[in-house]
């Protein structure tokens, strides 16, 4: 199986991020694109964002 993964902290998941996931899986050939929500991001030191279990919740809607 040919899988994708795709890291990013989805808060909140958007048509911009399920697109690139669309193209990856056409371009790349791949059977599967996995989305993996991550932690704080560096570049968004300080901010708050939400709840992990709240951001899997909202990629497992999309």
């Amino acid at each position: 199986m040919r899988l994708g993964i795709f890291g990013g902290t989805f808060d909140p998941i958007h048509m911009g991020h399920l697109i690139i996931a669309q193209e990856a899986l056409v371009t790349a050939n791949l059977d599967e694109v996995w989305f993996v929500p991550t932690g704080q991001p560096w570049l968004k030191a300080g901010t708050r964002i939400s709840e992990a279990e709240d951001r899997i919740a909202m990629v497992e809607l999309a």
